[in-house]
């Protein structure tokens, strides 16, 4: 692979990789491969046996949950250092969603039972994929609550501040993926998101361009969305 030294680079600042260790990396890139996609590429299809793992190295990917009729919606968005769907390869099961680039993405891909085996065999691991299993788990109990509970200004408010570093206080939300999308994740229409998002400019908490939306204060942000 003649990008090893850039995978590895990349791959240091994955929280998956950060916990389970050199070693572990070292091992599981040795027959992975790495792979270019551009935006709107399938990787996967729902209901597909999944022959790999795959982790984000840049860009976005989309899961999308389709019902029996054929109508379709993105249920998360993962970015760069995200490890997704392993609970598929673990279990050898079918994939529940589908997985597209909603930019152009680069993507590690790890053979499923290469990785299987790996973490019977290496403890740091073993507990490496415990915590993506569990931080998994509360982004989806977290997304169930905002579905039920919150208002779609709370939804959009939480959704931008998590692509603002806390400790910053403010900056600017890097939005490379398509609105429709980012309306589906949150619950909603894109001109629900739309129209929300003009008010929330008009109030001065922030201000919206093609790809990013910058926030001037992070805080304010989140206390407009609890109204």
């Amino acid at each position: 692979m003649p990008d090893r030294s850039i995978n590895q680079d990349l791959l240091r600042r994955s929280p998956f990789f950060v916990s389970a260790g050199e070693a572990a990396m070292s091992a599981l890139l040795r027959p992975s491969f790495t792979q270019q996609l551009p935006r709107g590429a399938v990787m996967f299809e729902q209901d597909e046996n999944p022959d790999f793992l795959h982790l984000l190295l840049s860009g976005s990917v989309g899961l999308a949950a389709r019902d029996e009729a054929g109508a379709e919606t993105v249920v998360e968005i993962f970015g760069a250092g995200e490890l997704f769907l392993a609970p598929a390869a673990i279990l050898r099961l079918p994939y529940l969603a589908s997985g597209t680039a909603l930019t152009d993405v680069r993507v590690l891909m790890i053979p499923a039972d290469v990785f299987r085996t790996a973490i019977g065999q290496d403890g740091a691991l073993a507990r490496a994929t415990t915590e993506l299993l569990a931080r998994h788990w509360r982004l989806m109990v977290d997304q169930v609550v905002d579905l039920k509970l919150r208002s779609a200004d709370r939804r959009i408010a939480r959704f931008l501040a998590r692509r603002i570093r806390e400790e910053a206080g403010a900056g600017s939300a890097e939005l490379p993926e398509p609105r429709g999308a980012i309306a589906a994740r949150l619950g909603m229409t894109p001109e629900t998101l739309s129209r929300t998002l003009n008010s929330m400019e008009a109030e001065g908490v922030l201000r919206l361009s093609a790809k990013r939306i910058d926030v001037p204060d992070r805080e304010k942000l989140l206390q407009r969305g609890r109204r």
